[in-house]
């Protein structure tokens, strides 16, 4: 307060951010006394948007006391909290609040004193909530009842956290349509409630339950939710949860409790999910493993079951995408194996073709696929980067013409990459030295790069890079390397230094010279 006494007899007039940035240094309590300091003062205090009401904040005390161990010191302690709360509201002279939090144990003796919190801040334009009423007592508090009596109008909320609270059965949705963020802590849940979230929240992005108790069987079907997390910690549950979202990227599960009393998720329908975490002891019986086929990165944490006979055996026939497993904390109880395979035909091209509008596709396949992949990959008018990787034994019959129909059907494409592995190093791909085919002409204006890895010293490879040379008009650089080039996930590649099984520089610069503009270059690495 002496600072703001000396501020105030120095200037009568500071910018309104210096204000903004001094209350912000402040306990509410204080706040509150600026507008003694002067007339001009008075409002003042309300340029503090962000309000945090807490012990050291409604009390101003220099350090957080403990709570009152006996119940009437307690009891008032909550009385004065939620009367100073009250009449901190009442008086509030803003115009605008973004974001108020709240943690104290407050209950529903205290409920006139939190509905009028709430209704101001969201008349006011709040984005953000969190009503944060647990704590570590012996006490008996019986939890507010969130109605969301104010929300059923349009607001600003974009982010609410409920803590030790309980969530009326005729509470209404409606008024949340632009919630983005939820988390629900130490609340009771039922899945009528989900139902009537989900369908009102229709942008909701990130979901999480903490330490809930689940009342029933749950159902969360979102097709705007992207990240989900369950921390079930000590509670008990023998619930059964079905986890239904298209757009779903991200689950975070864990858990304190043995498996026959932990959550089960036994149907997971989610394909964009590309990551799972799990933290319990165990998992046979629990997670559906069929529900992860397209998940790339997954970590468990903390299992005491076989890991070879429980996890690692149904993991890698079921999750075919997986790039990155991270075994934390589990108790190894016998020798693992873990092997992977490339597999072929995983690909669904049926999936792929409706996604008409990619701009970038990287796709891995073996040479049995190219027939259908052919037909698909034509369809695919709005590609700007393709990327292939072809594995298989060279059959010296096997040209590679087709890519330049995908070129003449994506009048985009500015950058093509060919990466041909040969899976059998004793059969050579050098067959030949004559050009074998045509193509029928055709003229393309903005593929600029053309890089070919791998096993491309052949004289198929070398017709189509002649034929890429002639048709696209403004191509700037066409590249040769031995070396496979190879994405192996989470940012990392291979680089297989043993590179082609027959390269020769000059066998390609000879047939290719010739068609090699001024505007292009011919790089062999």
């Amino acid at each position: 307060m002496n600072t703001l006494k000396k501020i105030n007899s120095e200037s009568t007039e500071l910018p309104d951010c210096i204000i903004s940035h001094i209350f912000s240094l402040l306990s509410l309590k204080n706040l509150v006394k600026t507008s003694a300091l002067s007339k001009q003062w008075y409002h003042e205090w309300g340029l503090r948007k962000d309000l945090t009401f807490d012990l050291h904040n409604m009390f101003d005390y220099s350090t957080v006391p403990e709570l009152p161990t006996t119940l009437p010191p307690f009891q008032q302690i909550q009385f004065q909290f939620a009367a100073s709360l009250y009449n901190f509201m009442q008086t509030y002279p803003g115009d605008m609040i973004s974001s108020i939090r709240v943690k104290f144990p407050l209950g529903i003796d205290h409920t006139y004193a939190i509905d009028g919190l709430i209704h101001k801040g969201v008349l006011k334009g709040a984005n953000r909530i969190e009503l944060l009423f647990a704590c570590e007592t012996d006490f008996n508090i019986q939890p507010y009842k969130f109605l969301f009596p104010f929300l059923s109008g349009p607001n600003s909320l974009t982010y609410l956290h409920l803590q030790n609270c309980h969530l009326a059965a005729t509470m209404e949705f409606s008024g949340l349509k632009n919630l983005r963020t939820l988390v629900l802590t130490i609340v009771p849940v039922k899945q009528n409630m989900l139902h009537y979230l989900f369908f009102n929240c229709i942008h909701l992005e990130n979901f999480s339950l903490n330490q809930c108790l689940f009342l029933s069987d749950l159902k969360i079907t979102s097709p705007s939710l992207l990240h989900l997390n369950i921390n079930c910690g000590p509670i008990i549950s023998w619930r059964n949860i079905d986890i239904i979202a298209s757009k779903l990227l991200s689950i975070e599960f864990s858990s304190d409790c043995n498996y026959d009393r932990s959550l089960r998720m036994v149907n997971i329908k989610s394909h964009m999910l590309f990551k799972f975490s799990y933290k319990c002891g165990n998992i046979s019986n629990l997670v559906d493993f069929s529900g992860l086929r397209n998940v790339t990165t997954i970590e468990f944490d903390g299992l005491r079951e076989c890991l070879q006979s429980e996890v690692i055996t149904h993991l890698f026939s079921e999750c075919l995408q997986l790039q990155d497993v991270t075994f934390k904390e589990c108790k190894i109880k016998c020798d693992m194996k873990i092997s992977g395979s490339r597999m072929e035909n995983v690909y669904n091209f049926g999936t792929i073709a409706r996604l008409h509008l990619l701009e970038d596709l990287t796709m891995h396949l073996g040479l049995s696929q190219i027939s259908e992949l052919r037909k698909d990959l034509v369809r695919f008018q709005n590609l700007r980067q393709l990327k292939l990787f072809i594995v298989g034994a060279y059959k010296p019959e096997r040209d590679y013409l087709w890519i330049l129909d995908i070129a003449m059907a994506s009048p985009h494409l500015q950058k093509l990459s060919l990466t041909i592995i040969n899976g059998n190093s004793k059969t050579s791909h050098m067959v030949g030295s004559q050009r074998q085919r045509e193509h029928v002409r055709f003229i393309h204006k903005e593929l600029k790069y053309v890089e070919l890895h791998g096993c491309v010293c052949s004289i198929t490879v070398i017709e189509l890079a002649s034929h890429l040379l002639r048709s696209a008009t403004l191509l700037k650089q066409i590249t040769f390397s031995s070396r496979h080039n190879f994405y192996i996930g989470a940012g990392r590649w291979t680089l297989d230094f043993d590179g082609c099984c027959w390269f020769e520089r000059n066998f390609i610069h000879e047939h290719l010279k010739d068609e090699v503009n001024e505007q292009c270059r011919l790089i062999i690495l």
